[in-house]
C-alpha cells in the first residue's frame, strides 16, 4: 500500500473518530403484534481480540450527521433514554450518559434494522463493526411508536433487560429510523 494511500486512510479514520467516537457491543430484540425486538440482546464476544484497531465501515462516515430523523422520533429516543435511566436508578444503578458517538452508531443501526432486523448487519458483519471502538451492547426493537412501549418490551425480555441493567455500561444512546411504511425501528447502543 502506498504511503499516500495510508495517509489518506489515516485522515479519513481521524475524521470518522472525530465525528463518531469509538466502542464494543451487546444486542437484543422484542415483539408485540407487528412490533418486536430481536430474539436476544447482543453483547460483544469476549474472544474478540482487542488489537487496537478501530473498525469503522465507510457508510458510517457518509451517514454521520445525515441521520437526524424528525422531531417526534428524536423526542421519543430521548424519552426512551430517560426511561432506561429511571429503570437503572430504580435498581440502584448509575444513570447512563448520552454519547454522541453512540448516537451516530445507533442512527446507522436503526437504518440497517429497517433493511435486516438482526444483530447481523446487512453486509453480514457483526453489529459492533459500525464503530468497534465504542459499541459494547445493542438492543433493537421495531413497530413501537412510543418510548414507553419500546422500553417496556426491552424490560420484558431477559437479554434486553440484562443490557439495560449491566453495571459496566456507563454510556449509551438511542436512535429511531422511520421506515417507508411508517414503522419505527429503534436501536439502543451501550458503551463503557
Amino acid at each position: 500500500m502506498s504511503k499516500a494511500k495510508i495517509t489518506k486512510i489515516s485522515i479519513c479514520l481521524a475524521l470518522v473518530l472525530a465525528l463518531v467516537g469509538g466502542g464494543i457491543v451487546y444486542y437484543n430484540v422484542a415483539m408485540k403484534g407487528d412490533a418486536s425486538v430481536t430474539n436476544e440482546a447482543a453483547a460483544r464476544d469476549e474472544s474478540v481480540p482487542d488489537d487496537g484497531v478501530v473498525y469503522i465501515e465507510p457508510e458510517m462516515v457518509s451517514l454521520a450527521g445525515a441521520l437526524s430523523g424528525n422531531a417526534d422520533s428524536q423526542a421519543a429516543a430521548k424519552a426512551a433514554f430517560d426511561l432506561v435511566n429511571a429503570k437503572r436508578q430504580e435498581a440502584g444503578l448509575g444513570a447512563l450518559t448520552w454519547n454522541s458517538g453512540l448516537e451516530q452508531a445507533s442512527a446507522v443501526r436503526a437504518v440497517e434494522a429497517s433493511q435486516s432486523f438482526s444483530h447481523t448487519r446487512p453486509d453480514g458483519t457483526d453489529w459492533w463493526t459500525v464503530n468497534s471502538n465504542l459499541m459494547y451492547g445493542e438492543n433493537l426493537a421495531k413497530g413501537y411508536a412510543t418510548a414507553d412501549e419500546a422500553v417496556t418490551a426491552w424490560m420484558n425480555s431477559p437479554t434486553h433487560k440484562a443490557n439495560i441493567m449491566d453495571t459496566e455500561f456507563t454510556s449509551g444512546a438511542i436512535a429511531i429510523h422511520i421506515g417507508s411504511n411508517g414503522q419505527w425501528f429503534w436501536a439502543q447502543e451501550f458503551g463503557f
